[in-house]
């Protein structure tokens, strides 16, 4: 009789260790496909931002060339102190 109430006990541990495994490889394998959707999305968002930033520096870079270009034709033409700041730059 105590064998068989033993036997019973290390088959329902058994079964407890069973549940117990399949749970944390259930979790395991949320906590991958999280982990992995983290990391895409940061991936993306660097992506996006790498292209914003590229774009908004090849921008900037336009203006300044266009300035340069401005300030050099009215240094050039000798209208330098004639003409008013506000029709130096351009506005947006």
């Amino acid at each position: 009789m105590v064998f068989k109430d033993l036997k019973h006990e290390l088959a329902e541990m058994r079964k407890s260790m069973d549940k117990i495994t399949m749970e944390l490889h259930e979790t395991n394998i949320a906590l991958r496909e999280s982990l992995k959707m983290t990391a895409d999305s940061i991936r993306e968002m660097s992506e996006n931002f790498s292209k914003s930033l590229e774009q908004t520096l090849i921008a900037m870079q336009d203006m300044k060339i266009q300035m340069d270009i401005k300030d050099t034709i009215i240094k050039s033409l000798g209208i330098e102190g004639i003409l008013p700041d506000f029709l130096k730059t351009r506005k947006k």
